[in-house]
């Protein structure tokens, strides 16, 4: 009968008491690692001591541990994969922190959420392929709570099954789509669609026939980050145009509404009704010289006299 997740935790949990010389020396050095105040700490080296303390010396060397800058959905995740050198089985298995969401929380949560990630490590070891598929289907079952139970007693950590870092999260959810039918009105989501990703809502999803059936409204975006220099760099000359246009035409229509603001109805209809002709016996008088308007580039955000900056996009910023 193949081990069970629940089995694999008995039998780390066994280890603990007693603690061997090796597992000592390995608490020992933990708690000196985090009587600092240091925020920072290196996670190979913890995972290290983790792995001797806790998981009965099985993770390494078969578990990569890494900082990721594009995991922004969760705050760490642990699969496995193929190892070319072990007949392209999934054998070896990659253990990811989000560097984007945990690098302004504190060291706690990078703490928790490393063990949390290494409990699913252990039992992708222990369990195989049959962790993920456990009795509760995301690999959270009683297995799982039964040894984050014993850690989090044994050194007053706080292993969850769900982490709480919905601002951080929300905060990379950038690309925004909203539905133009009924649920648009609907809460809690009001028709809104956030992602981290530019991906559409569409048939991959889940929820996209029901969201057919139901509503059929479209889904149109509404927000998206700005572009960075190097990927306005490598678009095509045509688009780059088409961006500088439309910055263009923001920014003047962005000056005609301002002045329409800043001008009340009561001086509207002073300049409207205002005298048409000076009276002769007033010779004119000549224009006052007023420094010519600057204004700032759409692109570069340079300071650029207001009739000067289209002759300064065309120079400065080619298509």
């Amino acid at each position: 009968m193949p081990l069970t997740d629940e089995d694999a935790a008995l039998q780390a949990i066994s280890t603990l008491d007693p603690l061997t010389k090796e597992q000592h020396e390995a608490k020992e050095k933990i708690a000196a690692i985090l009587s600092t105040e240091d925020p920072f700490i290196d996670i190979h080296e913890l995972f290290a001591l983790y792995n001797i303390l806790y998981f009965r010396s099985l993770l390494l060397p078969r578990v990569e541990v890494s900082w990721s800058n594009r995991l922004t959905l969760c705050a760490g995740i642990c699969e496995l994969v193929r190892d070319p050198d072990n007949g392209n089985k999934y054998s070896r298995i990659r253990l990811k922190l989000s560097e984007p969401l945990l690098k302004y929380r504190p060291r706690s949560d990078v703490i928790n959420t490393l063990l949390h990630e290494a409990i699913h490590s252990y039992f992708f070891i222990t369990t195989s392929w049959r962790h993920s598929r456990g009795d509760d289907g995301t690999g959270h079952g009683a297995g799982f709570l039964l040894l984050a139970d014993a850690l989090n007693d044994h050194g007053g950590y706080e292993v969850t099954v769900y982490h709480t870092f919905h601002d951080e999260l929300d905060s990379y959810r950038t690309h925004i789509w909203q539905c133009d039918g009924a649920c648009r009105s609907q809460a809690p989501f009001f028709g809104l669609v956030k992602r981290s990703m530019n991906r559409a809502p569409g048939k991959t999803d889940t929820w996209w026939a029901r969201h057919q059936d139901e509503c059929g409204g479209a889904f149109v975006k509404i927000a998206e980050p700005e572009l960075s220099k190097d990927q306005v760099e490598r678009l095509s000359g045509l688009k780059r145009a088409g961006r500088q246009k439309n910055k263009i035409d923001a920014w003047v229509e962005g000056r005609r509404q301002t002045k329409a603001e800043r001008m009340s109805p009561t001086q509207e209809v002073e300049e409207l009704n205002g005298p048409q002709k000076r009276r002769a016996s007033s010779p004119p008088c000549p224009p006052a010289k007023r420094p010519r308007p600057g204004v700032s580039c759409p692109i570069c955000e340079a300071d650029v006299a207001e009739d000067l900056i289209n002759e300064h996009l065309d120079v400065q910023h080619p298509p």
